[in-house]
């Protein structure tokens, strides 16, 4: 079993997204020019808050999977880290959290060369320019919704001698500009996924239209379950700050949750180069 909420050891790693929710992709093929550089200036990160914090997720897991009957060991708590310095993902860990989650392939590959130890999480929009990055660390891939980018995974991990992970993101809202495999084209896609050497799906992942009542999200959770139920995945990553209780009683198996850990996230800072912004993150 994992330190944190979960049993994902070596196996383990959005529509109309507002910029600021947590475990959110961004924009398809925006350049990551605004990441998080070394150096950059960053909150102070107090790690006697952040365990606290960590346990009080833990005990709202834990009372929403008796609600359904499940048991909270097979719920593995992810900590989006976005825009928080490594120190954030230090404190987290040293509260028994051991699966960390990044928007930024750049800001992952940078944590992970300060913070050994964890088991990463890519929840930002997945470009195929930075698959090689994602399969280096051996990140769980959450936003996976396209051939181009299957291939991409495929390919790195099969030069690197690895398989690379990943969870494909459905969008089941039906939301025209939304990012996600609709339902009618799921099986189709997952077959061709699944043709793609050097790539295993490993389940589902659902961003389900914002919305202020954590209810309203239940019926985008429930369809998600059963499509992955229909389609063998065991893996559902879904909720998070503001809905993951309601995500747990409908069997999510990964939550993403950050400001609850976290506090509010810091502003961003722009990376040398200048660009646009991905709009991606979370709460």
């Amino acid at each position: 079993m994992s330190p944190g909420i979960g049993r994902h050891a070596a196996e383990t790693p959005a529509g109309g997204r507002s910029p600021d929710r947590e475990g959110s992709p961004g924009a398809r093929d925006v350049p990551e020019r605004f990441h998080s550089p070394p150096g950059s200036p960053a909150r102070a990160v107090d790690p006697v808050a952040v365990a606290a914090n960590v346990a009080a997720v833990r005990e709202r897991v834990a009372a929403a999977a008796a609600r359904a009957g499940r048991d909270p060991g097979g719920v593995t708590l992810v900590a989006v880290a976005k825009l928080f310095p490594a120190a954030a993902v230090r404190a987290v860990v040293e509260a028994g959290v051991a699966d960390v989650g990044e928007n930024y392939a750049k800001d992952l590959e940078d944590k992970a060369a300060q913070v050994p130890g964890v088991r990463w999480h890519f929840v930002g929009r997945l470009q195929r320019n930075k698959a090689g990055v994602l399969v280096r660390v051996g990140a769980l891939v959450h936003s996976l919704d396209s051939l181009a980018g299957a291939r991409a995974l495929g390919r790195r991990a099969v030069a690197a001698g690895t398989t690379a992970r990943a969870l494909v993101q459905v969008e089941v809202d039906d939301r025209p500009a939304a990012h996600g495999v609709r339902p009618a084209e799921l099986a189709g896609f997952l077959d061709a996924c699944r043709a793609v050497d050097g790539l295993r799906v490993e389940g589902l992942m659902v961003m389900p239209a914002p919305a202020d009542d954590p209810e309203a999200t239940r019926p985008a959770f429930r369809r998600t379950a059963e499509l992955a139920a229909r389609s063998g995945l065991a893996e559902l990553s879904m909720g998070m700050t503001a809905d993951f209780e309601v995500a747990v009683e409908e069997g999510a198996t990964l939550i993403r949750v950050g400001t609850a850990l976290f506090g509010p996230r810091p502003d961003r800072k722009p990376g040398r180069g200048g660009g646009r912004v991905d709009p991606g993150g979370g709460r």
